[in-house]
């Protein structure tokens, strides 16, 4: 070899060698490595005494939150907790006894009563005889009030060191406040209702009246590559609810739908919507399909307000009022291979389903695209279902409708703009829909076109924060809106069919969720999936049933039981892994439920994405006198002093260009208007001057990504 063919390929060798390491670098697993809070700027507590080097406990640095002070504890040894504390202030001592605590979070005085100058702590473990230390620290008298009653806001979720979210009041306004502010070295990124922000460790103003889901979510990588399962990743979520009601702009022509005064999500984890909600019938001619979620409310409750069709019904109610999802459980868990080998005659011995008033197909094992052997027996097995019970609302989810959701998004997803040809010639995008050569098809049997509305990922986020979530609602507007206009569809209806969660795609790490148990007394932690905004279930709901036919919302676990402690918690059951801090820092875990006072278990999360799906039908109810023989007409408003007029791929156009999206029902002289804006910021209120079908200008407001419900009468 030429010493010129040498150097070449040295330094090919060199350059791959560089690449690899590099992309080791920027891809490789980092999931053993440790990141040690960095998080600076909380004041220093002053040791006074630290007696027994047996456990060198002291008090490090501290914080105050309002009335509450919390204290970060060191020392050389575990098993100290819980601790008797002694506060003591100009000659005043306050003790508490018995305290929690655990790592991952500081020592906590719920409610200190101090005035503003000097104090000291003397903390006293009872897990060590003779470990104690006390320390000097300020409290400042400026801040004691700035923290809303306990009785005006509600949060759940996690509850440690790395998220600490709280209302804050200051000069008359309202902020979210994170005390935690915690880093690590590692790229974070904290989002409201999911769009980041910044400035939360600062304090953002918002609204009272409203839920906020707030998340952090740290990656050793930048953050659009979240999706790379071997990074150090971590995530937590608060959802916050705050009581009261912001001042409305007054408007002479349209008359706003607003959240009731009565309503707030439940302060425990069971909902309260089957008892709390007013009693109102199901909206005439939409569908609505929930789950029975309280084993303790009669099914009677949901279907007095609003629910046409539940599952889990306890047998006074006829199977016609029930809604049924089969699932691969239904043919055993078997495969595509064997149902596509049976007879004509096998399959219609296995369609004697009895008559549900709604029936889903959801064999999520088989492939989305049914082969053709696949599909000619689910034509068998459908035409059964639809001759025995004509009535039926018939369905596939999983394999979907005639046009399935193309899932359209600004950040990595499909391009709104090469859909647009779509409205000059509507047409299925579903190989599902294909004609067999023996002429059979889908087409003439199911009668009911489901798009999902499941929560996306919220990453990667674009310079305005936007993931690909923020797109959901207008991609399914569209979608629907195409289905519609597909002939062999017209008479069917057309649903939303969500989900109160996000399913984890790129095995995401968990939330871990807090539970603070009485019996036994403890903190129990137990990992959970994300939970969906508050803002974009009501969306879905109000858009599914005003510009729709209704929503199937769907659940992933039985009736709860009316118990706040009655968990199961196993190492070898199912779930996502748990952990067990109990106050006396002994009671084993096995004795978690085991006094339980109800039957079943207790909720696994606070679910008030449902609450507010209900909200939305409630809220829907107050116009369905326009909505029965109402038509659909998206309305023109003005951006920058200049109107943009509808057009009919408006959802699409509010997608390229992430405007708002408004649109009306129109009945007679009656009108119901209905606007979001999907990708502003969440805490931002915007004016949008909207021009009515009889010419009238008037001004309807969007604050953050919540929809904005009105009625108003046209002139003649």
């Amino acid at each position: 070899m030429s010493k010129t063919s040498l150097l070449w390929v040295t330094g090919i060798i060199v350059v791959l060698a560089g690449s690899g390491i590099w992309a080791w670098n920027r891809f490789g697993p980092t999931k053993s490595q440790s990141y040690p809070e960095i998080t600076k700027g909380f004041p220093v507590a002053k040791t006074l005494d630290s007696s027994s080097n047996a456990c060198d406990l002291v008090v490090r640095r501290y914080r105050q939150i309002g009335m509450e002070m919390q204290f970060e504890l060191a020392a050389n040894a575990g098993g100290l907790a819980p601790y008797n504390v002694q506060i003591t202030q100009n000659g005043k001592v306050q003790q508490f006894s018995s305290l929690p605590h655990r790592y991952g979070t500081w020592l906590t005085i719920p409610k200190a009563e101090l005035s503003a100058g000097p104090a000291q702590i003397k903390v006293t473990s009872l897990g060590q005889q003779g470990c104690e230390t006390s320390a000097a620290f300020e409290f400042d008298g400026s801040i004691k009030d700035e923290i809303p009653d306990a009785s005006s806001w509600i949060r759940h979720g996690s509850k440690d060191n790395w998220l600490d979210v709280r209302p804050v009041t200051k000069n008359g306004k309202l902020y979210l406040k994170d005390f935690g502010n915690y880093n690590d070295g590692r790229t974070k990124v904290v989002m409201i209702d999911g769009i980041a922000i910044n400035g939360l460790e600062k304090g953002v103003e918002v609204k009272p009246g409203y839920l906020y889901s707030v998340t952090a979510r740290w990656i050793d990588a930048p953050y659009n590559d979240w999706w790379n399962p071997v990074r150090n990743r971590s995530l937590r979520q608060q959802n916050l609810w705050i009581s009261g009601k912001a001042p409305a702009r007054e408007n002479p022509v349209l008359t706003r739908i607003e959240i009731p005064e009565w309503f707030s999500p439940p302060t425990g984890l069971n909902v309260t919507f089957d008892t709390k909600f007013p009693e109102f019938q199901p909206i005439d001619g939409k569908l609505v399909m929930q789950y029975r979620l309280n084993n303790f409310v009669p099914s009677a409750n949901y279907y007095n307000r609003g629910v046409r069709y539940l599952q889990n019904g306890d047998g006074d109610f006829p199977v016609s009022k029930m809604h049924y999802t089969a699932t691969p459980n239904y043919f055993d868990d078997k495969d595509e291979k064997w149902f596509g080998q049976l007879s004509k005659q096998e399959v219609e011995a296995k369609a004697g389903v009895p008559g549900f008033g709604v029936y889903a197909f959801d064999f999520e094992f088989w492939n989305q695209h049914y082969t053709p052997e696949v599909k000619q027996r689910l034509i068998w097995f459908s035409e059964v279902i639809k001759r025995n019970h004509p009535e039926m609302y018939l369905m596939d989810y999983w394999g979907g409708g005639a046009y399935t959701n193309p899932h359209i998004n600004k950040v990595g997803g499909a391009n709104p703009k090469d859909f647009m040809k779509d409205y000059e010639n509507p047409k299925a995008n579903n190989s599902n829909f294909d004609i067999l050569p023996n002429g059979e098809s889908f087409r003439n049997l199911f009668n009911t076109t489901p798009i999902d509305v499941y929560p996306k990922p919220m990453f990667g986020t674009d310079e305005q924060g936007n993931s690909p979530n923020n797109f959901v609602l207008l991609s399914a507007v569209h979608s629907l809106r195409i289905n519609k206009l597909i002939p062999y569809q017209k008479n069917n209806k057309f649903i939303f069919y969500g989900w109160n969660r996000y399913m984890p795609l790129y095995k995401d790490p968990i939330v871990p969720w807090n539970y603070q148990l009485t019996d036994p007394k403890g903190e129990l932690i137990m990992n959970q999936l994300e939970m969906m905004p508050a803002s974009q279930a009501l969306s879905f709901s109000l858009f599914s049933l005003i510009m729709f036919d209704g929503y199937y919302l769907w659940q992933d676990a039985g009736p709860s039981g009316n118990d706040p402690n009655a968990y199961h918690v196993s190492k070898d059951g199912p779930g996502w892994g748990f952990e067990w801090y109990p106050t006396d820092g002994k009671t084993p875990e096995s004795e978690i439920g085991k006094n339980r006072k109800s039957k079943g278990d207790a909720p696994a999360y606070w679910d008030f994405p449902t609450e507010y799906y209900v909200l939305g039908n409630w809220m829907a109810k107050q116009v369905e006198d326009v909505l029965k023989g109402g038509a659909n007409r998206d309305l023109a408003f003005q951006l920058d002093g200049k109107w943009l007029e509808p057009k009919k791929e408006q959802a699409l156009i509010s997608i390229d260009q992430k405007l708002p999206f408004i649109t009306s029902i129109v009945k007679g002289n009656q009108i119901v208007v209905l606007g979001v804006d999907s990708f502003q910021s969440p805490n931002a209120n915007r004016e949008v001057k909207v021009r009515l079908p009889d010419g009238t200008e008037t001004t309807i407001e969007l604050y953050g990504n919540w929809p904005s419900l009105y009625r108003g009468t046209l002139k003649k």
